[in-house]
């Protein structure tokens, strides 16, 4: 009954308890701010109904002039009950007919003589259960000797490890500089042989142009002492210094001074595989982390990769953590704390029974352990893509990046649930951390009202579904808009209230135009491409779209919310297959909302109204599902967003609760 009635006092549109309820004339409704302040058209002084989307005059007074749901206010008015009261009735103890009154730690009603006794035997229990927690309290101690323990040995295995990757880094080194000193002396003996060759034709050619020079010199001063007559020459030497020269001249015409260096050789230096080496420098080494148990002595340490034979403990199945998050987005970043319940190791072996560790939602007969005599690793650290890194979520009509940590809850009665933690990737080691935010309420452009959808491109640009601005809104990772497609209407390119929105491997927009019953399709730089769908539910017809996704051969997957079903289409729009129909069983829907298609094909379908999260392969096969209506760890309020990262994880916008929740594939 109780939730009946939250239920007729929760606002369709904003899913909160109703503020000002205001009624519309076509008895639907809602609240009066920010609701139907949001729906109202100022300039016609025209309201669409959100949920029989009649159109309605706005009264001269505004949104305000709509008359107040009197019976929606009588029940917000209703008081709580009484915390006290006195008065005269039978005692619920000595059923006496007495003054009575109501205890203050329970309801039972009752007269004084009996309430002091009553109130005695809560201090007895409060001293009996001061008795039990000290006696529990060395648990604490030892728990708290473990963590000492840990950390001096997590100290001195990182020293080791520097030791190690310092060791062989400089043995690299050596070798290096070994080679370096081979490759030197090698070319030290090309200099010396090259630059003996050179000195050897630079002695020869010097020769020569002494001998020439000298001929030229004594020809020229014979032949001037015959012009003088003072020395008589001989025709014969005449003869000789003609010819001589001529074998000269001919020598230097054939001679070119390019021709004295040909036979002269070069060097250089070429790095082989030069980018085969620089990859492996990249990637040299790997970090691991191997799970390892430390015995409870204070004597000895015992540390170890893989556990004996002999200590096998029994590991639980992944039946016992199904419906359990891997991780729990805290709502605020001013939420994460320094705790030891954050612990940042790779699992062990758990000693605990199984239905220590279930989900409070199964049976412990479920989760059966299993023995292994290994313990898994930690991938080794890797850089992964900026679409790996962030993960963009609307929040108060604004973007909000965050990255993700993996919490470890820690019990007093287990000492050893401190070295416990999911095998999450590096990605997931921070979270509720802002990476970046961007945009507020409103229609100027960065600005968004109601944003329902968002993705990101393969150039990374980080699309947004500016729903209730009738828009498409395209931005840079760090906010900057870079462009603008859409606007109110029915035409191509036009929408009314879209919804989701995706990106397929050719780059190109999908998005589901809600109130316009269609999805419309446009290319990376927004130019409108095709649309296809009518409001209507046969095969093809579409019924309040909301969550679009694609998968790697380009069949597009619709949440047909008000049809209660998926439907499946090829990009040219033709129809393909749908699945799922209303209902609260296995492949059955009530308001699907959001979708999404994991790298196996696997499709992840937010099943809103039933709070919960439905997976299928991609013929719309029922393979699982996860959570159940609720606040705790793995349950839901109507969940909206969803989507699936590189490495499989499932991640949730959990709308009622106000948080994101990760989980793994198996749920």
């Amino acid at each position: 009954m109780e939730h009946q009635i939250e239920q007729l006092l929760t606002c369709p549109v904003c899913l909160d308890r109703y503020k000002k309820p205001k009624i519309l004339p076509c008895q639907h409704t809602f609240c009066q701010d920010p609701c139907l302040q949001q729906l109202a058209d100022p300039i016609r002084r025209k309201v669409k109904c959100p949920e029989c989307r009649a159109v309605h005059n706005i009264p001269p007074k505004g949104i305000s002039g709509f008359p107040n749901n009197i019976t929606i206010l009588k029940f917000l008015d209703l008081p709580a009950e009484a915390n006290g009261g006195s008065g005269s009735a039978n005692c619920q103890v000595c059923k006496r007919f007495e003054e009575v009154s109501k205890c203050f730690h329970c309801p039972k009603r009752l007269c004084d003589t009996c309430k002091k006794a009553h109130s005695s035997q809560l201090k007895t229990d409060i001293g009996q259960q001061v008795k039990q927690i000290r006696r529990a309290l060395p648990k604490l101690s030892e728990a708290v000797n473990l963590v000492e323990k840990t950390a001096t040995h997590i100290k001195q295995s990182g020293e080791t490890v520097k030791l190690d990757i310092k060791n062989s880094i400089d043995q690299h080194i050596r070798n290096l500089r070994e080679r370096e000193q081979i490759l030197l002396n090698e070319v030290d003996l090309f200099l010396q042989s090259e630059l003996r060759l050179l000195r050897v034709k630079q002695e020869n050619l010097e020769v020569e142009l002494a001998s020439i020079s000298s001929h030229c010199d004594s020809a020229e001063a014979r032949v001037s002492q015959a012009n003088s007559s003072a020395v008589n020459i001989t025709d014969s030497e005449l003869l000789n210094f003609h010819k001589q020269g001529n074998e000269y001249l001919v020598q230097l015409r054939n001679t070119a001074i390019d021709t004295a260096v040909d036979d002269c050789k070069t060097i250089k230096f070429t790095l082989q595989n030069s980018q085969t080496l620089h990859s492996n420098i990249a990637t040299l080494g790997e970090l691991s982390s191997s799970a390892f148990v430390i015995s409870t002595s204070p004597s000895t340490v015992n540390v170890s990769s893989s556990l004996p034979a002999r200590n096998a403990r029994p590991a639980l199945s992944n039946e016992a953590f199904r419906g359990l998050p891997v991780v729990e987005m805290f709502r605020s970043s001013s939420q994460l704390q320094t705790s030891p319940a954050l612990v940042r190791r790779s699992p062990v072996i758990s000693s605990l029974s199984p239905h220590q560790q279930a989900s409070p939602h199964q049976n412990s007969s479920e989760a059966s352990p299993v023995h292994s005599n290994s313990v898994p690793r930690v991938p080794h650290i890797t850089t992964v893509g900026r679409r790996e890194q962030t993960r963009a979520r609307a929040n108060n009509n604004s973007l909000e990046f965050t990255s993700f940590e993996v919490p470890v809850n820690e019990s007093i009665s287990d000492p050893f649930r401190s070295l416990r933690r999911s095998p999450m990737s590096a990605f997931y080691r921070m979270k509720g951390l802002i990476l970046a935010k961007f945009g507020s309420k409103g229609s100027d452009l960065g600005h968004f009202t109601w944003p329902r959808g968002v993705a990101v491109s393969p150039e990374n640009y980080v699309i947004v579904a500016d729903s209730s601005n009738h828009r498409v809104q395209v931005f840079t990772p760090n906010g900057q808009l870079v462009r603008v497609f859409g606007s109110y209407g029915t035409g191509e390119g036009e929408f009314d209230c879209l919804a989701g929105v995706t990106v397929n491997s050719q780059g190109w927009v999908v998005t589901a135009d809600r109130y316009n019953h269609r999805v419309q399709i446009f290319d990376c730089n927004g130019r409108f491409i095709r649309q296809f769908g009518q409001e209507g539910s046969r095969d093809g017809q579409l019924s309040y779209p909301w969550g679009v996704a694609t998968d790697r051969m380009g069949f597009i997957y619709v949440c047909d919310k008000d049809n209660h079903r998926v439907q499946v289409f090829r990009l040219d729009g033709a129809f393909v297959r749908k699945f799922g129909r209303l209902g609260n069983g296995d492949g059955q829907f009530e308001n699907p909302h959001y979708i999404a298609v994991a790298r196996d094909n696997k499709v992840i379908v937010s099943d809103s109204s039933n709070h919960r999260i439905q997976v299928f392969d991609k013929y719309g096969r029922f393979l699982l599902k996860f959570g159940s209506e609720g606040s705790g760890n793995g349950q839901f309020k109507y969940p909206r967003g969803v989507a699936v990262d590189q490495e499989g994880h499932i991640i949730v916008g959990d709308s009622g609760n106000n948080r994101l929740q990760v989980f793994r594939q198996d749920g």
